[in-house]
Formats: C-alpha cells, sequence, structure tokens
C-alpha cells in the first residue's frame, strides 16, 4: 500500500499569495512540507558548526577540520542514485522519515558521548559519515516532491522559495550554536539539534507526500525494472542531454572549489580573523542571510534565460568573492564578504538546480537530481586538497588559488557546451520531445 497521496489536486490554495515570486505559498501543502524541511535544515547546519569547532579543538589540525566535513560528502559518491531509484518507486514519505530519525539517534550519541567525556575524534567522523548516508537518501526523495506540491506554472517558483530552506537554515543555525557552545558546551549543542528534529518528524509523519507521475504502481502493464536498471535507465537520459551535463559539471566545478571555503571557516576565524565560536556562528549567518537573498533574486528571476544568465554572472562571481574574502584579515569586512558570498553560491545553487529540473521529466526525475548530488559527492576532493594545501601554505593562499581555478573551469564549460548558453531552446525542445513520446501511450490507452 502506497504511503503517498495523488498530485492531481496540488492542495488548498490562499488566493492573496497568487502572484510574485512568493506565489508557491499559495499552495498549503508546499508551505508545510517547506517548514518541516527547514526544521531539519536548521539541525544540520547547527551540526555543520558545532562538529567543525569540536574536531578543530580535539587535533588542533585545520587538515582534519576539512576531513571531517569531506567524510560527510564521502557517501553521496553512490547512495544518492539509490535514494533516487526508492524515491522515483513511491518511498519518499519513509526515506525522510527513516533519515531523520537516524540523524536524531545520532547527535543523542554524540551529546552522551561528550557529556561522560568519552568523545573521541573517530566518534567525530563517524558522525559525519552518518549525516552523509542519511543526507544521500534524504534529499533526492525531499526534492523530488516539490514539483508535485505546486501547479505546473508555479514550479520554479517552488523549487527557487524551497532552496531558500538551506539559506535560512544558514542564518537560523550557526549563530545559536556558536552562542550554546559558548555558553553551555558542544554536548547541549548536540541535544539541541537533536530537539529541533522532533516536531520536523512528527509533521513529516503526518504529511500526506504527493505521488508523482514516475512512481511505480503495482497494477502497471509495464515490468518493473531492478534497481541497477532503473540507475542505468537515469545515466542514458543524461548522456543524451547536453544541457543536463552542462549544469551538471558547472555544480561539479563549484563544489569542488568554492564550498570547501566552508569546511575550513573554523580555522579562518581562529587563526587569522583572531575570534571565537560565536563569531563563527555569526560569520556563517551573514553568508546565510546572502544565500537568502541569492534565493529570493533566483524566485524573482521568472523565465530559463535569465535564470541561465544568472547562474553563469554567479558561477565567475563567487570566485572573485572567494579572492577578496581569502585576502580578508579584518573581520567586519570578512563579515560583509561572508554575506556576498552566500549570494553568489546560492545563486548560483538555486538557478542550477530549478535548471536542472526543469529540464528533466517527472518520471526520472529523482535518478537525475541524485546524480546533482552526487556532484557535491565529489566535493570531499576539493576539501582534501584544501586541507593540505592549508597545512602547507596556510588557508588564505589555498583558497585564492581554489577561487581561480574556479573561474577559469566555469567559464570554460560555459563556452564549451553550447547547450548552456541556448538553456531555454533546449527546456522547449526537451518538453516537445516528452509530449511526442506520452502521445502514443495515452492514444492506446483510450
Amino acid at each position: 500500500m502506497s504511503n503517498e497521496v495523488s498530485p492531481a489536486q496540488p492542495g488548498k490554495q490562499f488566493n492573496r499569495l497568487r502572484h510574485g515570486p512568493m506565489r508557491a505559498f499559495s499552495y498549503q501543502r508546499f508551505g508545510l512540507f517547506w517548514f518541516y524541511s527547514l526544521l531539519s535544515i536548521v539541525s544540520f547546519f547547527m551540526i555543520l558548526i558545532v562538529r567543525g569547532w569540536l574536531i578543530l579543538d580535539l587535533t588542533d589540525s585545520a587538515f582534519m577540520v576539512t576531513a571531517v566535513n569531506a567524510a560527510q560528502l564521502v557517501p553521496m559518491l553512490v547512495l544518492p542514485l539509490l535514494g533516487g531509484v526508492l524515491a522515483d518507486r513511491g518511498g519518499r514519505k519513509i526515506l525522510l522519515l527513516v533519515t531523520d530519525t537516524f540523524n536524531l539517534l545520532s547527535l543523542l550519541v554524540m551529546a552522551v558521548l561528550l557529556f561522560a567525556g568519552w568523545i573521541e575524534v573517530w566518534h567525530v567522523f563517524a558522525l559525519s559519515l552518518a549525516n552523509g548516508v542519511a543526507f544521500s537518501f534524504a534529499m533526492p526523495a525531499r526534492t523530488s516532491v516539490v514539483p508535485d506540491l505546486v501547479g505546473p506554472g508555479d514550479i520554479p517558483s517552488a523549487i527557487a522559495l524551497f532552496s531558500t530552506i538551506f539559506s535560512l537554515g544558514q542564518i537560523a543555525g550557526p549563530a545559536p550554536a556558536g552562542f550554546i557552545i559558548g555558553a553551555w558546551g558542544m554536548g547541549t549543542t548536540f541535544l539541541v539539534a537533536a530537539g529541533i528534529l522532533v516536531p520536523s518528524l512528527i509533521g513529516m509523519a503526518l504529511f500526506p507526500v504527493p505521488r508523482h507521475a514516475g512512481t511505480y504502481r503495482p497494477d502497471a502493464d509495464k515490468p518493473r525494472e531492478s534497481v541497477v536498471q532503473s540507475i542505468l535507465g537515469g545515466f542514458r537520459y543524461v548522456r543524451r542531454q547536453q544541457l543536463i551535463i552542462g549544469l551538471l559539471l558547472l555544480g561539479l566545478v563549484v563544489t569542488m572549489f568554492i564550498m570547501p571555503f566552508q569546511a575550513i571557516m573554523p580555522v579562518i576565524i581562529r587563526d587569522i580573523l583572531e575570534r571565537g565560536p560565536e563569531d563563527l556562528g555569526i560569520l556563517m549567518t551573514a553568508s546565510g542571510v546572502g544565500a537568502f537573498c541569492g534565493s529570493i533574486s533566483v524566485a524573482v528571476a521568472d523565465g530559463i534565460r535569465r535564470l541561465s544568465i544568472m547562474m553563469m554572472i554567479a558561477g565567475i562571481g563567487v570566485g572573485i568573492i572567494l579572492i577578496f574574502f581569502s585576502l580578508s584579515s579584518i573581520y567586519p569586512l570578512s563579515l560583509v564578504l561572508a554575506f556576498a558570498l552566500g549570494l553568489f553560491v546560492q545563486m548560483f545553487m538555486t538557478s542550477n538546480f530549478t535548471l536542472v529540473q526543469m529540464a528533466t521529466p517527472d518520471e526520472i526525475r529523482a535518478r537525475v537530481i541524485s546524480m546533482r548530488f552526487i556532484a557535491i559527492g565529489l566535493g570531499p576532493i576539493g576539501m582534501i586538497s584544501l586541507g593540505v594545501a592549508a597545512e602547507v601554505y596556510g588557508p588564505q593562499p589555498s583558497l585564492v588559488v581554489m577561487a581561480i581555478i574556479n573561474i577559469a573551469l566555469v567559464a570554460l564549460i560555459f563556452v564549451a557546451i553550447p547547450a548552456l548558453r541556448r538553456a531555454e531552446a533546449e527546456v522547449a525542445a526537451m518538453a516537445q520531445d516528452a509530449e511526442a513520446e506520452a502521445a502514443p501511450a495515452e492514444a492506446a490507452v483510450v
């Protein structure tokens, strides 16, 4: 028996919100799902802060700080593919409940270890791996639900607004985590992060997750594919789509050469800016405010052409901003630059992710999304490289070099893959092909 409901009716709507960039919130189900997901992401960002500070306190090593964050991304090299298949087969709600429960239990274990004085470095790495496993299964399911919560014309708004959970989580999570660490210790911080997951779990358990068009139905005439066949089918589809290949490559580059700056933030705060955990939380919050503004700017940008231009500008601009951030040793200036970093990172990531979703048909969406998260799973290459370079040359010159590499590769990909420069026409052609393929099947049913 399926745990998902039909998406035929997007749900109760609030007419006052029907127009403008916030129009996806006119759908009650979208608003509820957005809120439950936000709670989970707030907990995630609290963990990110306390885990990084804990490993720096235990090891006093820039390499270990980047390595523990890289450990979280290792499961994402493979597991998102399996998560995408399970989500496409109708297991989205179960995946979300199981992964949040798993995270809750792992946080409680960390709190006990800290309060008892038994904490060791390998415990922190085990937590990071556990978080990575949960994230790998949850995110293809979570993000593939979003287009089924709203009407077809409101999907770009829904995707952009859903991305604000990451920026708002970065606003609401790090600063409280930093203050709690300073006031009551890291064990209490883990307990608070676990407590935030409880209402998210209860709400999601009661939430009627819609069933999308690609969900497997036991009474369907088509034979059920094996997991391997489903995964290969996703790869075959992506291989034929130059636009999606280009989008995935861009996401990979920014993930490898820009995102590692977040992992080394504890080192920047303590050794370059000479501040404590409270200031780390504030710096990450500034980045989160910028990220929120970036998400809203994508929600306002109406149209595929605008999204693709925004993605190109942000992909190159974020490298330039990172160079200035890397060279700053003044805390107020670093706050401003952290805001700009969050703005450009989120503009790029949200526009990139929105285009991936819009270019992908319903029945294969979660599998393609899982490949987008595999690109994130390759992030440890950048994190480990940054950690090694930071140990040898220092964090500042290492970040500058990675920013320059990002600028060069993003520009090269846009030049080498013409489909990225004509994204609007590419998406329209994909939609026509999907309609043409669906027409014979509909005629056969009639």
